[in-house]
């Protein structure tokens, strides 16, 4: 087993924890009677969601336990993105995908899915990724998406 894999393996054995936490959380919730109505739909994880969005705005998370063991665990970071003054959950394995995928010319990233290119310009709004000569290139700062 290389390190790679064992830190894929550990990753996902803590996204699993998560789900268990949340899943725990949404019975409580039920116990208590709240929110019934609501829960028509299979719960979903919260790195499940992040996975398929790539980010989500901080008001949307639902479980606050769930975003701050992701945030313990590195799997997650919350950035504020001042240039549209609201702030996001970036899941950093999306991030990781978008940032290897650098550098990319300006056609090319317009040719990225809508959640990528929507995530290419928020790093570049924070200075993660800078558009020089006609690409987007990664900074030095774009290395906290890889610890």
């Amino acid at each position: 087993m290389t390190c790679d894999e064992a830190k894929r393996i550990l990753e996902r054995l803590d996204e699993i924890e998560i789900l268990l936490n949340t899943i725990l959380e949404e019975v409580r919730e039920l116990k208590r009677g709240g929110g019934i109505a609501e829960q028509r739909h299979a719960p979903r994880s919260f790195i499940e969601l992040l996975r398929e969005r790539k980010f989500i705005p901080l008001g949307e998370v639902k479980s606050r336990q769930a975003l701050r063991q992701a945030l313990e665990r590195g799997l997650v970071v919350v950035l504020r993105d001042e240039g549209a003054n609201k702030e996001v959950v970036v899941l950093k394995e999306a991030a990781r995908e978008l940032l290897n995928k650098l550098p990319i010319s300006v056609k090319d990233a317009e040719k990225l899915g809508e959640r990528d290119y929507e995530l290419l310009q928020i790093l570049n709004r924070l200075g993660y990724v800078l558009l020089k000569g006609g690409q987007y290139i990664k900074t030095e700062l774009a290395e906290e998406f890889y610890i």
